[in-house]
């Protein structure tokens, strides 16, 4: 029973996987712009899935492996069609970093065991979540994320840590807190206002799709700010 359980659970998160990735590949492919969306957020995540990948398969554990393996395509097209787009190109050395450090934790396993990897795994999602969440709520315009994507990821990583608490894998359980808690911090984003917004957020600090602001018509919203 706890078996056929685990095989549902996995397969469902398989299928969900693979179709969380779809919206917002599908909504930059529509788009011109790619306003709000962080290239570097795309990147960790394809890097991320690539590793979970591996580890998935190093475990002997298919519902670890598959997911990740079936999210790597649209993710990775994604990326592309944001650095096309003009999509938000900060912190482009977070992929760097998290490639290097998660290569380091898969081979400290040959002196250290598996604690380190799992750790770092299961904290993975952090590298998508963060930067994509500083860059929504850095944007006034939020048009170019997919609200559905970041909502059925968090459904993503509810059947992860169900997953990880039948087949006893950790990095699954971190995953899902990390995941849940970031996604929503997008969707609150996404429902604010853009008039809102900007009584929130200083033109200073936001990032202006139009480029840089006449000095007159800062000084104007600033005044609003204030």
């Amino acid at each position: 029973m706890t078996l056929s359980l685990t095989t549902l659970v996995g397969l469902a998160g398989t299928l969900l996987a693979a179709a969380y990735t779809v919206p917002q590949l599908r909504k930059l492919r529509r788009m011109s712009t790619a306003t709000g969306v962080s290239i570097a957020a795309l990147a960790n995540s394809t890097i991320s899935g690539v590793a979970w990948t591996v580890f998935g398969v190093l475990e002997h554990e298919i519902w670890v492996a598959l997911p990740a393996a079936v999210a790597v395509p649209a993710t990775a097209w994604a990326a592309v069609l944001a650095w096309l787009r003009g999509g938000s190109r900060e912190r482009l050395w977070l992929p760097v970093v998290w490639a290097a450090a998660v290569s380091l934790a898969g081979l400290s396993t040959l002196w250290v065991g598996p604690a380190v990897i799992t750790v770092v795994l299961g904290c993975s999602v952090a590298f998508l979540v963060t930067p994509a969440a500083l860059t929504a709520w850095r944007s006034h315009d939020v048009s170019a994320i997919a609200a559905s994507a970041w909502a059925m990821l968090i459904v993503d990583a509810l059947l992860a840590g169900a997953y990880g608490v039948l087949a006893d894998v950790d990095a699954n359980l971190i995953y899902a807190a990390v995941a849940t808690v970031g996604s929503l911090a997008i969707l609150l984003r996404i429902t604010i206002p853009a008039h809102v917004h900007a009584r929130l957020v200083p033109l200073a600090v936001a990032v202006d799709p139009q480029g840089p602001l006449d000095p007159d018509v800062a000084r104007d919203d600033l005044s609003l700010v204030a």
